[in-house]
């Protein structure tokens, strides 16, 4: 059945990619960014047995480099009398091309859809999110209604160094990256030829150097645990017993804030973070264990007495957008107890790491099992199950000795 106007204009996205069709092997395809697009199945060689193959005519719209239904229907038309004559439209050159089947109207706008839509069940969905933010904010209102065959490298490297020259080194590296893949899929369908406009090099690299998390000089640890015990900041006690069990699992505050509890196992003192809340990709990603250490188990009972009849461990009745407290709380908490710029909660990590060597001669790779890191390399992390869990367990066991000592009360 035929489409009309009407019926493409009221086509909304949804999560993944999916096409309409207006009849005669012409489709609309509909992208979760909101990008539509004409596109145009054929068999060739023009038989039976020719290969199936998918045409790209253009963007749906009114306007310069857009395709309105009228004349994508001519166009497949044009394209399926070529077909006959024995000409494939994917094999003509490209002085050809761009005159048949419009490949010189592409947009960025339109390859940005097309690749967010092939990356969307590939990347975390915290990737995904903040790549979406980056072409939105940034990389689109620059980019986005010129075509991808125009787009020159002095054009793309004047973008990021004007994202430099804002201090923001780091995230121009980010940003171009971005761009860098988006090129990377056009060059994969043949829509520009190499090399990539974006492409790395000692040039365009920002010279950004990466630093870590502010967190705590051993020194310096009693004093933030004795003012945490004392709620020297007078913070909410959930938020305060939230600060004291990331210092004692030094897990990702992402995975922390949300917890439910029926998450605890109270019998086998084990804490199951399930998979969607870890860190990574959704096909990789695994639910994680947490051993719970005696002071651990106190300060949960604790907390138990006051949300234990609620869903959400760290339950907040004045949340607005959640039922639990902010992941930005206990970072609030911890500036208030004047130790900005000393630490943050992810933070923790980095402690854990370093004075559970250094301090508890633990080996490297039972502490980064317990963080939840996965072992490097496709084939260790393919081969390679080892849990380590009696190693895991000595090692919390002994980290939250080691914080009580210092002066933690739980």
């Amino acid at each position: 059945m035929a489409l009309s106007d009407y019926d493409l204009k009221s086509l909304k996205p949804k999560d993944k990619k999916y096409r309409v069709s207006d009849g005669k092997s012409l489709y609309l395809e509909v992208h979760p960014a909101g990008g539509k697009y004409f596109v145009w199945n054929y068999r060739f060689p023009p038989t039976r047995k020719g290969q199936q193959r998918w045409h790209q005519i253009g963007s749906y719209g009114i306007g310069s480099g857009k395709w309105t239904l009228k004349t994508a229907r001519k166009e497949r038309d044009r394209l399926e009398v070529l077909r006959k004559e024995g000409q494939d439209p994917r094999q003509l050159k490209s002085e050809k091309r761009e005159s048949v089947s419009g490949v010189g109207t592409i947009s960025f706008q339109r390859v940005a859809d097309e690749w967010m839509g092939s990356v969307m069940n590939k990347h975390a969905k915290t990737t995904f999110a903040d790549n979406r933010n980056k072409l939105n904010n940034q990389i689109l209102p620059q980019f986005g209604k010129k075509t991808i065959n125009s787009i020159t490298r002095t054009e793309c490297l004047d973008f990021k160094r004007g994202i430099e020259a804002r201090g923001a080194k780091s995230q121009s590296d980010k940003v171009f990256g971005v761009m860098r893949q988006i090129f990377s899929y056009a060059i994969d369908n043949e829509w520009i030829e190499e090399p990539n406009p974006a492409r790395s090099s000692r040039q365009s690299h920002s010279g950004h150097v990466s630093k870590s998390h502010p967190h705590l000089e051993w020194d310096d640890v009693p004093q933030f645990l004795n003012d945490l015990s004392v709620n020297k900041a007078s913070g909410d006690l959930v938020v305060l017993s939230c600060v004291k069990v990331l210092m004692l699992t030094f897990m990702r505050v992402g995975a922390i804030v949300p917890s439910k509890w029926d998450e605890i196992n109270w019998e086998e003192k084990i804490w199951t973070i399930p998979a969607e809340r870890m860190k990574g990709r959704d096909a990789t990603r695994q639910e994680h264990l947490i051993p719970m250490a005696e002071p651990l188990v106190e300060v949960m009972r604790k907390l138990e007495a006051m949300t234990g009849h609620k869903e959400f461990i760290f339950d907040s009745p004045r949340g607005k957008a959640t039922e639990h407290i902010s992941v930005a709380s206990p970072n609030h908490l911890i500036k208030r107890m004047g130790f900005q710029g000393k630490l943050v909660a992810h933070g923790v990590r980095h402690m854990a790491t370093t004075y559970g060597q250094d301090i508890l001669k633990t080996p490297f790779h039972v502490i980064d099992l317990q963080m939840g890191h996965k072992p490097q390399g496709k084939v260790r992390q393919a081969y390679d199950k080892a849990m380590y869990m009696d190693e895991r367990k000595i090692f919390m066991d002994r980290w939250g000795e080691l914080l009580v000592a210092e002066g933690l009360l739980t």
